[in-house]
């Protein structure tokens, strides 16, 4: 449901308020000789400066974060005013001028507030729940107390009444703060590609996130009233980063649709987490469990959109709603007579990767106006052969047979999933209705030839490096893209409401198209025109459809689209659209989710995705990036990684990120996700290894006392809010990553534990963290004989519950 407005959300007027003042000089806001200063447009006070210009160390900003939680908490003592009082206090830390800098257009004061105001009602009327009786109290008889932070004004139907929920009827819940309705105010007005807006956005959002977490780890006291006011407030800071995380990413998207993908956006997206997220009730909204995923969702493809880094903190709930609208009344087919779907945790678990039963037959899909019986046209290899460059299939056939011409700008690629029954090679032809299908389009989207690997990608093994080795090209340079998925083939587009479009778009993002890795390289490569094939041979751009959804759909639909940002449309300028190439960390973190059929084709994907030239083994590609500079945090997963081979014990052999393995409960701390590492520490590729700074704590075996395991404590309150802690005793947490590391010493005489660090920044990396995982902080163990050169040993957990080692900066050659 989203939201409207209204006294108990927000009104037009208190828009207009805040617009006007926006227009003034505000006297705290920092100057342009001021080091504090952002940028010309947002100030966001997030503790780092004092007003002096003179730097905070972390220890005096951590206090600080507790005492402004302290006095947001001392506001709520009197429900009738606690959220006017709340938000006073808050929309200190962040303010805007509007229509001060030149790259922005000059609008009136009534379409600014139209845009905001649209803008707004596009946004879930509530965040994902988070449940606070159950969460602080855990008895009944407290929801009374809660009740006085009810919004009184709330007008409800009957229906309405039962079935919105104690979260939704809370003030800080249900109203919008200031500061949202500033963002959304900078948003409505700022001009496109205006990074440093985004910048301090992203700035804001994460401060937020701190705050929502320092407010958590406060000790909460033996008053009552101190539990009700630290959760008003854990509310209050949870739907503020929920609506403020939003307006970002939409932000953010405008910019992509309006100039095309471009990398520069990228460590924006790098947003810090929150601890918030492990929260039982959070974990269920926002991962599904809570919204009914529809059985016909295959789970392993929705944890591609889920483990994502963009989709740290969003709302899933209308995405399954859209998805299960499209498809009510089917049924699981991840697995072979069964009504359930895998269970998401490896490939391997789901049936449609493995098990033949359901893989249709190649060729055996024809097209709806064919009765199923047409000829299949061979390839006509002597055509095939006299092509100098890469090779597409000409629209006209001759003598029953494919003939072939040379690829070129005005080339329509076909990309489409080999199990669904369009699989094929050259020698055994393609049916003359998918031909005749495929040359009509083409010819529709003014296209003169048509690619497609069924007969264009020869068995042979010459022929079919040669012909992979041009696929970059080939897509890259294509007309069009066309998707071909059968799920989305069976999608009626002739009246193409918002609502289907955002059924589709939910629908494209998890269907079997999406979780190859061939297609996503051809969909990367071609994502500058793709368009999806729907029923009776009907097209629709991809570009229309999240055009249309970002422009007047849900937000919360829209900015999903970020999860699969490879996928947005690259721009047409020359320079942006080199930016828009991949490293070898984002190609690997786009793959790790993904699956190749035929072994060893993960290593040419990845490749291709990050370079000119194809690679069949992954110690052929890291030699071939010698010279060259890798972020660290990318390597701070569970992929496996090179063996005997010298300077490269630090080096994944394949950019898979799994369980390790396939059983739900082998492995209930991974998978270690790493992403692309970006804002982290670089290191430097040599023949004698990578060498790099790190946060290094050099292991002693004198503190296993501290570090082996830790106590297990029970937390409880009673009814009157009195919160007790107790050991349980017998049980202990074993630390697996210190006992792993001393396991070293048998062969070693030095182990370290290392964490990236942070980009231009003391201190560790910590993008990564926070993001919904259930394991601690995350450590590579690498192990030395002479401290000279270190030797990569693997990736474990710390326990969340135990301190962390003291770090310290260290270059480490790990060889």
């Amino acid at each position: 449901m989203s939201m409207s407005s209204g006294p108990s959300t927000f009104t037009e007027a208190q828009l207009r308020t805040v617009w006007r003042g926006g227009l003034k000089a505000c006297p705290t806001f920092p100057r342009s000789d001021d080091i504090r200063r952002q940028c010309e447009s947002i100030y966001c006070n997030d503790f780092r400066w004092g007003e002096a210009g003179s730097h905070i160390d972390d220890k005096d900003r951590k206090e600080l974060l507790a005492s402004f939680c302290m006095s947001l908490q001392s506001r709520t003592a009197d429900p009738a005013t606690h959220f006017s009082a709340i938000d006073d206090k808050f929309s200190e830390l962040f303010l805007c001028q509007y229509q001060v800098s030149k790259l922005d257009p000059a609008i009136s004061e009534d379409l600014a507030v139209q845009r905001a105001l649209l803008l707004l009602t596009r946004l879930p009327s509530v965040p994902p729940r988070i449940d606070l009786h159950y969460y602080v109290w855990g008895n009944g008889s407290e929801l009374d107390r809660l009740k006085e932070y009810y919004a009184s004004d709330l007008v409800r139907s009957e229906e309405d009444q039962v079935r919105i929920s104690p979260w939704a009827e809370l003030r800080v819940v249900s109203t919008v703060s200031t500061t949202t309705l500033r963002l959304a105010l900078l948003v409505a007005s700022s001009g496109d590609d205006r990074y440093n807006v985004g910048s301090a956005m992203r700035r804001f959002a994460d401060l937020v996130s701190e705050l929502l977490d320092t407010n958590s780890e406060r000790t909460v006291s033996a008053d009552r009233y101190d539990i009700i006011g630290t959760s008003i407030i854990k509310a209050f800071l949870w739907t503020v980063w929920q609506r403020s995380l939003m307006l970002f990413l939409w932000f953010i998207l405008r910019s992509q649709l309006r100039f095309g993908y471009s990398k520069e956006w990228n460590e924006m997206l790098a947003l810090r987490g929150s601890a918030e997220i492990m929260n039982p009730s959070i974990r269920a909204t926002l991962f599904g469990w809570d919204n009914r995923r529809h059985s016909y969702m295959c789970a392993w493809a929705f944890e591609l959109l889920r483990s994502s880094r963009t989709s740290m903190g969003l709302d899933f709930r209308r995405f399954h709603e859209r998805f299960a609208a499209l498809h009510m009344g089917q049924s699981a087919r991840c697995q072979w007579d069964s009504d359930e779907p895998c269970d998401g945790g490896h490939p391997f678990s789901c049936g449609r990767f493995q098990d033949k039963r359901l893989v249709a037959a190649e060729q055996s899909l024809h097209d709806l106006s064919c009765g199923g019986n047409c000829e299949r046209l061979q390839w006509d290899e002597a055509s095939y052969r006299s092509i100098d460059g890469p090779t597409a299939a000409s629209l006209d056939q001759k003598a029953g047979k494919v003939h072939y011409t040379k690829a070129s700008s005005l080339t329509m690629a076909i990309s489409h999933v080999w199990s669904h029954g369009q699989g094929s090679r050259p020698h055994d032809g393609i049916n003359s209705c998918l031909h005749r299908r495929y040359a009509k389009i083409a010819k529709k989207n003014g296209c003169t030839s048509y690619w497609i690997d069924s007969i264009c990608i020869p068995e042979s093994h010459d022929l079919r490096m040669e012909a992979i080795g041009f696929i970059n090209r080939i897509f890259g340079e294509s007309k069009i893209t066309l998707v071909c998925d059968r799920d989305l083939m069976e999608v009626d587009i002739a009246n193409p409401t918002l609502e289907l479009l955002e059924s589709i778009l939910v629908t494209f993002y998890v269907c079997d198209w999406n979780v190859r890795a061939w297609t996503l390289l051809e969909g990367m490569k071609g994502n500058h025109a793709i368009h999806l094939l729907c029923k009776f041979n009907r097209t629709i751009p991809l570009l229309y459809i999240l055009t249309r959804i970002h422009q007047a759909g849900c937000v919360d639909i829209s900015v999903l689209s970020l999860m699969e940002q490879h996928l947005l449309p690259s721009s047409t300028d020359a320079s942006r659209r080199r930016a828009s190439r991949q490293s070898a960390e984002a190609a690997g973190t786009l793959l790790s989710h993904r699956h190749a059929t035929r072994e060893g084709d993960e290593i040419v994907i990845w490749s291709l995705l990050s370079g000119p030239r194809a690679f069949n083994a992954a110690e052929q590609m890291w030699k071939a990036k010698i010279n060259q500079r890798i972020a660290t945090a990318y390597l701070m997963s569970n992929s496996p990684r090179l063996e005997g081979v010298r300077a490269f014990s630090w080096a994944p052999k394949t950019p898979y990120v799994r369980r390790l393995g396939m059983n739900p409960s082998s492995d209930p701390l991974g998978p270690y996700n790493s992403f692309d590492g970006a804002d982290s520490e670089f290191g430097l590729i040599t023949p004698k290894g990578l060498i790099a700074d790190w946060q290094v704590y050099d292991v002693e075996r004198d503190d296993a006392e501290l570090y082996q395991n830790a106590p297990v404590t029970v937390t409880s309150v009673s009814t009157d809010g009195k919160r007790t802690e107790e050991i349980l005793p017998g049980h202990r947490i074993k630390n697996t990553c210190w006992q792993m590391a001393i396991e070293l010493y048998s062969e070693y005489e030095h182990v370290a534990l290392i964490q990236p660090g942070a980009f231009l920044r003391p201190g560790p990396y910590r993008a990564a963290k926070h993001r919904g995982e259930s394991h601690g902080e995350v450590f590579a163990i690498c192990a030395s004989r002479d401290m000279q050169t270190w030797v990569w040993k693997g990736v474990r957990s710390w326990p969340h519950s135990m301190p962390l080692p003291p770090l310290s900066t260290e270059e480490l050659l790990i060889a």
